[in-house]
């Protein structure tokens, strides 16, 4: 028999080949998953809800040393936790900075909203920059929101996430409801987000469809309670 009469490789079986297929685009749907959920983290959200009344309110684009004084103190809040957190998930005091397991939760909890009541401390009681009630307000909302979240973590499990998603949406529902036309760009954009970050939260097993639904709720509500 010469090698033109050997016989042909066998092809592999149409379920290996399937569940290959199967395999990877579950890799890739959980990779995008986990990048949309790193995007939009909680501790982002602030930056991105002073980007939204920057962009919508019409006050902080004629006063940009207010809106470089709130970054600073944001970026700092933003980046003050995330320490905080990394260093927590090394000494095993947390299993991994989203914090899944509900039981480790309160600690973590209490520190982020620890640095936010000083950030709320420092603008209601600071004299060198005044901050217009507003701003003040929304950054009193954003205690009160976490302050719920860690009363609610006791007893149950909500998607920060989604609470951040609904805290942002609030605020922009706060503001629409002082203009005389809805922004249907800003309004889509927030939706999607949202739509977005349940899909990844639930997608990477992180929450149960109630606990995001939930989240999102106690957001919005939250900041509404505050802002009206």
């Amino acid at each position: 028999m010469n090698a033109n009469d050997a016989p042909p490789e066998a092809a592999p079986a149409p379920s290996e080949t399937q569940d290959f297929d199967a395999s990877s685009s579950r890799t890739a749907v959980d990779v995008a998953a986990t990048w949309v959920s790193g995007i939009l983290h909680p501790l982002v959200m602030p930056l991105a809800t002073l980007a939204l009344l920057l962009a919508t309110d019409g006050v902080l684009e004629v006063r940009l040393g207010l809106f470089s004084y709130l970054f600073v103190l944001l970026f700092i809040n933003t980046l003050a936790p995330a320490v905080s957190l990394a260093m927590l998930k090394r000494r095993g005091v947390i299993s991994d900075v989203d914090i899944r397991n509900r039981a480790e939760r309160p600690l973590p909890f209490l520190i982020v909203l620890a640095y936010y009541l000083m950030a709320y401390a420092v603008v209601a009681m600071g004299e060198s920059v005044v901050v217009p009630l507003f701003y003040r307000q929304v950054l009193l909302a954003l205690v009160v929101a976490i302050a719920t979240a860690w009363v609610l973590t006791l007893r149950f499990k909500v998607s920060m996430h989604m609470m951040a998603q609904g805290g942002i949406m609030g605020v922009f529902l706060r503001v629409t409801w002082l203009q005389p036309v809805v922004d249907l760009t800003w309004a889509s954009v927030l939706v999607l987000s949202a739509g977005l970050v349940g899909w990844s939260r639930l997608q990477l097993g992180a929450h149960t469809p109630r606990e995001v639904y939930a989240g999102y709720a106690v957001g919005v509500a939250s900041v509404l309670a505050v802002l009206f």
